[in-house]
């Protein structure tokens, strides 16, 4: 009887053990899962601080500049020298540049704020503190050409020429943007293997007597089943499965998936590297 007792004691701490082991495992996947999206957002938030400091040292050269103009403008009824004038109109062409990069820099925070997950009102704050600075700037050169003006100092060519400028700009960065979205597009699918083959995602090719097949790419494959990211975006992928490995080539060391007895997550710890090979990622889960 006592070693039934025994037998019963040892079973039951047995069992115990293995609740906690697995409790335990899935405390540890939870957490490498909150840590990626922490560093992700830690990174997100170190961009938009450096943007922030571009621009406020970029308004503080404007201002310096401001003082400058108004010095080399002299008195009112003063007469200027023609390159003292070609000088004011120069800086004035750079204030309007700077300007400009300042406002498209505050319209890419907003963008990537609004497409990011993360809802951070002090960053939207700091973006709104930034427009009314460049809006606030853009009158105080409003009243400075007006200064000018009076002045004999003509600067309606010189607007024209920067609007042009602004415009030929616009469009340049547009062209270059798309250009790099493109490269930085990529597409991923996860799912069993039957999933992925009824989709017409993979394909088994090779064995014996349908003996030891291997999965791969479809040579046609059903591009609506896979996601669109950005590479640059994508730092990891959450799994939470028993098994998991990726169908199409990626170089080893770029990545690795996470979790003991199962497979959690899949980081991402060298994008270029990781997307050198494909663009396309196919994950077959268990």
């Amino acid at each position: 009887m006592k070693k039934v007792f025994w037998f019963v004691a040892v079973a039951t701490t047995l069992m115990a053990c293995n609740t906690q082991q697995k409790e335990i495992d899935q405390l540890n996947a939870k957490s490498d899962s909150l840590a990626a999206v922490n560093i992700q957002q830690g990174e997100s938030i170190i961009g938009f601080v450096a943007s922030f400091n571009e621009i406020q040292q970029t308004l503080d050269s404007i201002k310096q500049m401001e003082k400058i103009i108004t010095i080399n403008a002299g008195q009112p009824g003063s007469e200027l020298e023609q390159d003292a004038k070609d000088r004011i109109n120069q800086d004035i062409l750079a204030i309007h540049t700077m300007l400009r990069r300042n406002r498209e820099m505050v319209a890419n925070l907003k963008n990537r704020l609004k497409k990011s997950d993360a809802k951070i009102v002090e960053l939207e704050k700091m973006i709104d503190f930034m427009t009314r600075q460049i809006e606030e700037k853009d009158g105080e050169i409003v009243q400075l050409k007006d200064q000018l003006a009076k002045m004999n100092i003509k600067v309606e060519e010189l607007t024209g020429k920067v609007e042009n400028l602004a415009t030929e700009s616009a469009a340049k960065s547009q062209v270059i943007d798309e250009k790099t979205t493109a490269l930085n597009t990529a597409f991923y699918a996860l799912g069993t293997k039957k999933e992925l083959t009824d989709n017409k995602v993979i394909t088994r090719e090779g064995g014996f007597i349908g003996i030891g097949k291997t999965s791969s790419l479809a040579k046609d494959f059903n591009t609506d089943y896979f996601t669109k990211i950005d590479i640059r975006n994508l730092k990891f992928i959450a799994l939470n499965v028993k098994k998991a490995k990726l169908i199409t080539t990626h170089p080893a060391g770029s990545f690795h998936i996470s979790g003991q007895k199962t497979a959690d997550t899949l980081f991402i710890t060298d994008q270029s590297k990781f997307w050198s090979a494909s663009k396309y990622l196919v994950i077959q889960v268990d």
